[in-house]
């Protein structure tokens, strides 16, 4: 038994792996999967990156052992790395930073902030430092573009932030709740999103204050003077790292007393711990197409010119950009994944 498949890589690829796999767990020696096309024309998909996906672990590529479905793809220390939260892939793709000079705007005026020239720059930003210390979460700058970065709602962000950088430390910090007033049962509305650091200084930040223990209040009032002289002597530019922390944290502010942070899903969860890992991937195979050809051939698939009649498994021509890349890919993948059980079924019932 042959089955030929012709269509880009991911897809063609997966798929062939994935009936080669299927066909030595039930003993099928005999059949043979064949690839139309050179594999020295495969798109490269480059790390790093680090997502959840359980069809590409399965498949062998970026499989971290004892992670479960969590996929870590090498790539140069010079390169961002590209992060997806959501189960196999298919959701958002953002940025974090491997340099130390960050990819958010908030995350590159926080590094700003504690290497200026100016005493009481860095001493605010040392007490930033301190507060997320205090948190169990190091202050690098890849954890605040996961912060700032990630597409979740706030206090998901804050909750997996939390995750990764324990998991990196290994302490676990003090709760979110320590700096809430827990006899202030008004609840105010968080900041709006989008609203920028300029609303944050200028606008009435009473109600959120008052939520605070005395120590915290004292504290975040010195800091929102201080940023206010800083962004009138820079005129505003900054104010990125105020209007985000002011929507991550006003989010924080309104919860309830005593309360607790969404818990996050398999997927995000596994990403966040993993992220140290992936921080730190700067070695081996920093290709994901090429790992699945490197699978497909060990397990005895093989690339043919032609063939008058293969199974089309296409998904359009690659983009440009790596994170366009890297949706490509997993779309793929996953429809590929999607149409295995048929082609099984396909295969099987053809007359010996």
């Amino acid at each position: 038994m042959e089955v030929v498949l012709e269509g880009d890589s991911p897809a063609a690829l997966t798929a062939g792996i994935l009936l080669l796999s299927r066909a030595r767990s039930f003993g099928l020696v005999q059949l043979k999967v064949s690839i139309v096309g050179d594999p020295a024309d495969i798109t490269p998909v480059p790390g790093p990156a680090v997502l959840h996906s359980t069809v590409l672990a399965s498949c062998g590529v970026g499989r971290e052992l004892g992670q479960g479905p969590l996929v870590v793809v090498p790539g140069p220390a010079t390169e961002p790395l590209l992060v997806c939260l959501a189960a196999d892939g298919l959701g958002g793709w953002f940025e974090v930073d491997t340099c130390g000079g960050g990819v958010h705007p908030a995350t590159q005026a926080f590094v700003r902030l504690c290497r200026d020239r100016r005493p009481r720059a860095r001493q605010l930003g040392r007490s930033l430092r301190d507060f997320m210390g205090a948190l169990g979460v190091p202050s690098e700058p890849a954890l605040l573009d996961f912060l700032f970065g990630a597409p979740a709602p706030e206090l998901a962000r804050v909750a997996l932030t939390l995750r990764a950088g324990r998991a990196i430390t290994g302490d676990t910090g003090l709760p979110v709740h320590q700096w809430l007033a827990g006899d202030r049962y008004e609840v105010p509305d968080a900041l709006p999103r989008g609203g920028g650091g300029r609303a944050v200084l200028d606008g009435d930040l009473e109600p959120l204050l008052s939520r605070l223990t005395l120590r915290a209040r004292d504290r975040v009032e010195d800091g929102l003077s201080t940023l206010r002289v800083l962004a009138d002597d820079d005129d505003g530019r900054d104010l990125a790292l105020v209007g985000s922390l002011g929507e991550v944290l006003s989010s924080v502010v309104v919860l309830p007393p005593h309360s607790m942070l969404p818990p996050p899903d398999a997927a995000a969860d596994a990403v966040a711990t993993g992220l140290g890992r992936a921080l730190g991937a700067t070695r081996g195979e920093h290709d994901a197409s090429q790992a699945l050809v490197e699978v497909f051939r060990f397990l005895g698939g093989r690339f043919v010119e032609h063939e008058p009649h293969p199974l089309r498994l296409g998904t359009g021509p690659a983009p440009e950009t790596r994170a366009e890349i890297w949706r490509w890919f997993v779309e793929g993948v996953q429809r590929a994944s999607d149409r295995t059980e048929e082609i099984w079924r396909e295969v099987m019932d053809r007359p010996s």
